[in-house]
C-alpha cells in the first residue's frame, strides 16, 4: 500500500509542473514556433523543429495520463493536449493556430472558475 501514496505524490508533482509548462509552450507556439504538437515529426522538417520543452511537456503528459489511468481519474487538460497532439491531416490548422485555440480554451476555463478564496466564503 506504500506505493499508492508515492504514486499520488509523483502525480501531484507532475501535474504542478504540467500546467505552467503547457501555458508557456502554447504561448510560444501561438507566436509562430512549430514543434509542439508534432505535426511535422514524420517529415524532414522535424529536425529543424527540435524543441526540448515541448518534448518534456509530452513526456509529462504521457506520465500523468498513465498514472491517472491507474487511479481511474482522467486529467481533462492533459487529455485535451494529447488530443491536439494526435490531430493530423491536410486540412488541419497549423500548430500556431492549434496552440492559440487550446490556449484560449484553457484561459477561458480559468477565467470562469471561481477563486479558491471565493469558494471558502460562498455557501
Amino acid at each position: 500500500m506504500k506505493s499508492r501514496p508515492i504514486k499520488e505524490k509523483r502525480l501531484d508533482d507532475l501535474e504542478s509542473d504540467f500546467e505552467p509548462l503547457l501555458i508557456s509552450c502554447l504561448r510560444e507556439c501561438a507566436g509562430g514556433r512549430w514543434g509542439l504538437f508534432g505535426q511535422n515529426d514524420a517529415s524532414e522538417v522535424a529536425r529543424y523543429c527540435q524543441w526540448d520543452e515541448a518534448e518534456q511537456l509530452k513526456e509529462i503528459a504521457n506520465k500523468i495520463q498513465e498514472l491517472r489511468a491507474e487511479f481511474g481519474q482522467p486529467n481533462a487538460q492533459v487529455d485535451r493536449f494529447l488530443h491536439y497532439c494526435s490531430i493530423r491531416g491536410s486540412n488541419v490548422p497549423g500548430e500556431p493556430k492549434l496552440a492559440k485555440a487550446l490556449l484560449d480554451e484553457i484561459l477561458k476555463e480559468k477565467a470562469n472558475l471561481p477563486d479558491k478564496a471565493d469558494k471558502a466564503t460562498s455557501c
